[in-house]
């Protein structure tokens, strides 16, 4: 058995779950989920400490680490991130990736429908992912980006080709009106409580597909702590600006690296 600790603050949820790995399948163990928005700096250690006494566990006995990649607010990406990475260096233990937007799909595998994420990117923008759940799995259908509203809006009710699209995602609490309108009868809103990742979402996620003890899923990563990198979609604020300055054109949005931006 191996026990698993995973942590997102990607989002204004502070979620953290313990779970167990046995080689084919995940027990989770337990899990605390905080609304805390811009606060999850102060609350997400004390929430691991609290969480691990609750389930009889130690943090020495932690034999993998996963972790929320976003995208989501810089500043709390960057938490999740480096907490994680603190931690499975520390421990000497594996570190997995999942995407914070496909940890939100998983709450949904159990439903047979396509689940469209709507993460709030500021900037009147929105980190929109549309996934495919059925039976216990959950494929995402495209890439991360960032976009208005109205284009991802529009883009699914053309994609979905008269399917239905169950809606989550904080983004949905600025724009829930942009996506019904545009999926008219098609759009299905999952309820509020529903519109972040969880603990067990995130251990869930991070080991479908898996097949060994030692390794989470195919899309989680190495396991190498050094190279997991968050999920930005964007350049930060920072870099914009010093393109600018230097005259240079903005290049495509990337998917992830180590730069970072206001949340």
């Amino acid at each position: 058995m191996t026990l698993v600790l995973a942590i997102d603050t990607a989002t204004e949820e502070c979620a953290v779950g313990i779970g167990e790995w046995d080689g084919a399948a995940m027990t989770v163990l337990g899990e605390t989920n905080l609304d805390v928005p811009r606060s999850a700096l102060t609350h997400v250690v004390p929430a691991i400490d609290r969480l691990l006494k609750d389930c009889g566990a130690r943090i020495d006995r932690v034999g993998a680490v996963v972790c929320g990649r976003g995208p989501g607010s810089f500043t709390g990406v960057r938490i999740g991130v480096a907490t994680a990475k603190g931690i499975a260096s520390g421990l000497a233990v594996p570190l997995y990736g999942v995407g914070t937007l496909d940890a939100v799909a998983r709450r949904f595998a159990d439903h047979d429908t396509l689940v469209g994420v709507v993460g709030d990117a500021m900037r009147k923008e929105v980190y929109p992912a549309l996934f495919r759940c059925s039976r216990g799995r959950v494929e995402r259908l495209g890439g991360y980006e960032v976009t208005l509203p109205a284009v991802a809006a529009a883009r699914w009710a053309e994609t979905a080709a008269g399917e239905a699209i169950l809606l989550a995602g904080n983004g949905l609490a600025k724009y829930e009106d942009v996506f019904i309108t545009a999926l008219g009868e098609r759009a299905r809103v999952a309820p509020r409580d529903d519109w972040t990742p969880t603990g067990a979402s995130l251990l869930l996620q991070a080991y479908a597909g898996a097949s060994a003890p030692e390794g989470a899923g195919p899309e989680a990563g190495s396991g190498d702590p050094a190279t997991l990198l968050p999920i930005y979609t964007r350049l930060s604020d920072a870099e914009e600006a010093e393109r600018a300055h230097c005259g240079e054109g903005l290049p495509a949005s990337g998917v992830s690296g180590p730069g970072g931006g206001r949340s």
